[in-house]
């Protein structure tokens, strides 16, 4: 399977199959299944997707194979006959036509020579091949048929790859949570698995994410996100969710999280981290400072291993600044520091700037009605305050302004705006953003 697939949007929700009784949802569900398997696919996506239409349809997921076909004749669903092919397409051959064309073949063999027109024309709308007047022509398939076209752009965008990476403690998975905005990575610290993580932007809401850690789990409990899988014997762990903020973002990308490089007690992570800087193609990596903890040497000897190690482009990132007490820390002394120490080491005109990764985080997670801790609404109740003196107002550290319309103004949006998330994914995204 291609990490890739993990972009991809289900578009089960708008499926006239939802509808049906449960009866019916048995008999298609095995009359998707065999096609399925008459296509030849033995891929771990295309077991996953079925396992997944079986679970959101609610009906028993049985891999008996169907050895005579003549029981569901009359249930061969004529009206949804264009609805099985694209399903089948879906989970067995997205990126594969020639894999496709066998499965067009045994449907237009099921149901007769009389479809074979429409099927292939419906067939060559999915490939983007031909014509796409006759989706509309089908009731219920267009919308269905935008979301497979707007994940065929996407997958076939070029992606963005950005790496982070950053000493234990800097809130390096914080910041990730908060730029995806949901919860999706776990702390990294000693007791881990040394393991990358690759978070991919998915093309479109859909409400699952995607977990591919040794088995592949398309619709992942927050359990299963924050447990290593320990029959994974690779170092790569991938996860595929829409990114959420108050802008669409519709960039593909994906963040490639190596572990933090300073723990006492794995080696292997620092090991693990210097070769993905050192060999991992990027296209821009993010170093995040802990503040608390600005010119440590730990800090400084990963510094000097990512100045002789890697070439592109970088942006430095000082986080936990919103712990600064009055009158004893200075925000724009500590960046002004950290800016000097960057160039001492060998960074020409280095790109520094403030973020509150936490307050970014817990304001995304209740704007988008996520449940707080009571500890976490407090510290969210504190941030608001803190974030609101014109010393912590981040964004003006950042080369572009950010603007809410007016119906998303509240608390929240303030939050996020301060924190600089807003304005680091404008610039990391690399997209205008109508904020």
């Amino acid at each position: 399977m291609k990490a890739a697939m993990l972009e991809i949007q289900q578009y089960l929700v708008l499926h006239p199959v939802v509808k049906m009784n449960t009866e019916l949802k048995t008999k298609y569900m095995a009359l998707l299944k065999h096609f399925v398997s008459e296509s030849g696919s033995r891929d771990v996506w295309d077991k996953q997707m079925l396992k997944l239409y079986s679970s959101k349809l609610g009906v028993a997921d049985s891999e008996d194979k169907i050895k005579d076909l003549s029981f569901l004749e009359k249930f061969k669903f004529f009206h949804y006959r264009y609805f099985l092919l694209t399903d089948c397409l879906f989970i067995s051959s997205f990126d594969n036509s020639k894999k496709g064309d066998k499965a067009l073949n045994k449907i237009i063999e099921f149901y007769g020579e009389r479809y074979r027109k429409k099927m292939q024309a419906v067939f060559n709308a999915f490939y983007g091949t031909g014509d796409r007047e006759t989706i509309a022509t089908i009731p219920g398939l267009e919308p269905v048929y935008k979301v497979i076209w707007k994940n065929r752009d996407f997958y076939s965008r070029a992606e963005k790859r950005i790496m982070i990476t950053a000493n234990m403690s800097a809130g390096k998975s914080t910041l990730l949570n908060a730029l995806l905005g949901k919860k999706v990575n776990k702390m990294q610290n000693a007791t881990c698995t040394a393991k990358i993580h690759y978070l991919h932007n998915k093309a479109g809401e859909d409400g699952l994410i995607y977990e591919w850690d040794h088995d592949l789990e398309l619709d992942a409990t927050h359990e299963i996100l924050m447990d290593d899988n320990e029959a994974n014997e690779t170092t790569e762990i991938h996860v595929g969710s829409r990114f959420r903020s108050i802008a669409e973002t519709d960039t593909k990308v994906c963040f490639i999280d190596t572990p933090g490089v300073n723990s006492s007690m794995e080696k292997e992570h620092r090991e693990m981290s210097n070769e993905t800087i050192k060999n991992t193609k990027c296209d821009l990596l993010l170093y995040l400072f802990n503040a608390e903890n600005i010119g440590s040497d730990d800090d400084i000897r990963h510094l000097k291993y990512v100045k002789e190690n890697y070439s592109g482009d970088i942006i430095f990132l000082v986080n936990r600044m919103d712990r600064f007490k009055k009158n004893v820390d200075s925000v724009s002394q500590t960046m002004e520091s950290v800016e000097k120490d960057l160039q001492k080491i060998g960074f020409k005109n280095p790109k520094v700037y403030p973020i509150s990764a936490y307050a970014a985080y817990l304001a995304k997670m209740s704007m988008y009605g996520e449940e707080l801790s009571e500890d976490e609404q407090d510290d969210l109740d504190f941030l608001k305050r803190k974030l609101s003196r014109s010393e912590f107002a981040y964004e003006t550290y950042y080369p572009c302004e950010i603007e809410v319309p007016k119906d998303k103004c509240n608390e929240l949006s303030d939050v996020l705006v301060h924190s600089g998330i807003l304005s680091l994914e404008n610039i990391i995204f690399d997209q205008e953003r109508d904020h």
